[in-house]
């Protein structure tokens, strides 16, 4: 055994490749999606799940402002949308939607815009945020969920995206 720096051995710890979204999806100024890998599961009862995102992120303003969101699994055909427009642009600036190509569907449970070719997305409903260093963490229950596509969803590791085989 050798000791590594934190911030390595922290980069090899996979994570899903995600992107959130929230605000409403009719309203190209008023809605918003950013690539996350800080996701998790948290509760069987009910079923959470948690993201860790910066407080500066216009998602997070949206998030708190319509108090929903929706958690959409990146695929290989949604890594370009991902990682050079959810994950490089601000919502504030662009509508990514827009840019991506992608029309999003309205969420049935929440007001959130769904991205309709991610393979698993999670409607999601805040119930908490946590202060957690330079990030929040947003908890949300999940309220409803679909299966769009049998693409296997991408992971976030050692600083790169990668094909869940």
């Amino acid at each position: 055994m050798k000791s590594i720096d934190v911030f390595e051995a922290l980069d090899l710890v996979p994570h899903p490749l995600v992107i959130v979204t929230a605000g409403d999806p009719e309203k190209p100024g008023r809605r918003g999606g950013m690539t996350a890998a800080w996701v998790s599961r948290v509760s069987w009862d009910p079923p959470l799940i948690a993201v860790a995102m910066s407080p500066k992120r216009y998602t997070y303003s949206l998030i708190k402002e319509f108090k929903a969101f929706a958690v959409n699994l990146v695929s290989k055909e949604l890594e370009n949308a991902a990682m050079n427009i959810f994950g490089n642009l601000s919502g504030r600036e662009v509508d990514k939607f827009e840019k991506a190509g992608i029309k999003p569907l309205k969420a049935e449970k929440v007001v959130a815009p769904l991205i309709p070719s991610a393979p698993l997305i999670l409607e999601c409903k805040l119930v908490a945020e946590y202060p957690a260093g330079d990030h929040i963490i947003v908890v949300g229950e999940v309220v409803k969920a679909y299966k769009a596509s049998n693409s296997p969803p991408m992971l976030w590791h050692e600083s790169q995206a990668k094909q869940l085989k």
